[in-house]
């Protein structure tokens, strides 16, 4: 009834990182940009970056909808140690840098995170982020989080 090759086929497609339909979102606002009516999409690009922004302001744990089992994490566990001890720097952002570029590499189209550099002043993030076509998302950001 399939052909030969159905089993084949659907494991090449599998394999293929061709990414869904991502909506742009707007931090600042809260709210999905509308374009007449409907919600705006966004190039594959940009919808990288906007998952490598929902990481950095995802607490772990915080939602049960990234949760694909139980020991995968989404987000990180920083804001955990927002007012309560002063743990060392280096501590602090060896375990960001550990906990950002898990969540990172699960993303199919990023294949490493290089050129970290994180400052506890306020939280100050910068990173390339290398792309399965060797395109690169250089991302800086100031985090108000600690």
């Amino acid at each position: 009834m399939f052909p030969k090759n159905f089993l084949e086929n659907n494991e090449a497609a599998a394999e293929e990182t061709t990414p869904g339909v991502d909506f742009i979102f707007d931090y600042s606002t809260g709210q999905h940009i509308m374009n007449k009516g409907l919600p705006a999409e966004q190039s594959i690009f940009l919808g990288v970056k906007q998952y490598i922004e929902n990481v950095l302001r995802t607490p772990a744990n915080a939602y049960g909808v990234y949760a694909k089992d139980e020991k995968e994490v989404f987000g990180i566990s920083i804001y955990d140690y927002i007012g309560k001890r002063r743990l060392p720097d280096g501590y602090l952002n060896s375990e960001l840098k550990r906990e950002v570029t898990e969540n990172l590499l699960r993303h199919p189209l990023i294949t490493e995170v290089r050129d970290w550099k994180a400052e506890r002043v306020r939280l100050e993030v910068s990173f390339a982020a290398v792309l399965k076509d060797g395109s690169i998302i250089n991302y800086a950001e100031i985090l108000n989080v600690i």
